[in-house]
């Protein structure tokens, strides 16, 4: 199945998408990404993501109810029966073509670990003792984040041609979409989303115009 249209995910904030493992040695939490060290946000967490975004919202929007249930499936849905799928958010195709030229060059090639420590950076922080205001022992963590400025595409596959009411029902859930990935509540992870990688034409459609 070919891909029409994408999401565009443009990091406002430097993000922890978190793979939920460490690096020895390293990081205590690492990003997720790819064999090249280009970060990704899987497919299946942009759902996720989404579909939360959605289901906070759709009270104010009764007559999309049928819409929202063909494009984020029904509530404990494990038959899968929505008509979207969404890939994983990756760097654009020319971007990744670069760096795989970088890494296979016979002179001084770049290593996967250069190009994800070109794009990312290392946080460290720790819990605090309520009592003494003290640095709590043995609380250390470090986490990789994706720095900002970052702007990632995830393809959407869709099962039958998509209606409007149902364009209208993921470029709301795109808008309402802020946050994404660990450290939200410590100013991590604010992103701005867009179909196609427009803004003002995601709220277009977000207000049922053409």
């Amino acid at each position: 199945m070919s891909p029409v249209g994408f999401i565009e995910i443009e990091l406002l904030s430097d993000a922890a998408f978190s793979r939920g493992e460490g690096t020895a040695g390293v990081v205590d939490i690492e990003v997720e990404h790819d064999d090249l060290g280009l970060p990704f946000l899987g497919g299946k967490t942009i759902r996720g993501l989404l579909r939360d975004s959605w289901l906070s919202m759709r009270g104010c929007f009764p007559e999309l109810d049928e819409a929202g249930e063909r494009v984020f499936g029904p509530e404990a849905d494990v038959e899968e029966r929505s008509i979207l799928r969404i890939g994983d958010a990756v760097v654009d195709e020319e971007t990744r073509r670069w760096i795989e030229a970088a890494e296979k060059r016979q002179n001084n090639p770049l290593t996967p670990v250069e190009v994800l420590e070109a794009l990312t950076d290392i946080r460290r922080q720790t819990s605090e003792e309520r009592r003494t205001g003290a640095p709590a022992e043995t609380t250390l963590r470090s986490v990789r984040v994706v720095i900002r400025g970052l702007k990632l595409r995830a393809p959407l596959y869709w099962f039958r041609e998509p209606t409007e009411a149902d364009i209208r029902v993921l470029a709301l859930a795109v808008l309402a979409t802020r946050h994404a990935g660990l450290g939200r509540s410590r100013g991590r992870g604010h992103i701005c989303m867009s179909l196609g990688g427009d803004i003002e034409k995601t709220r277009q459609a977000a207000k049922g115009g053409s």
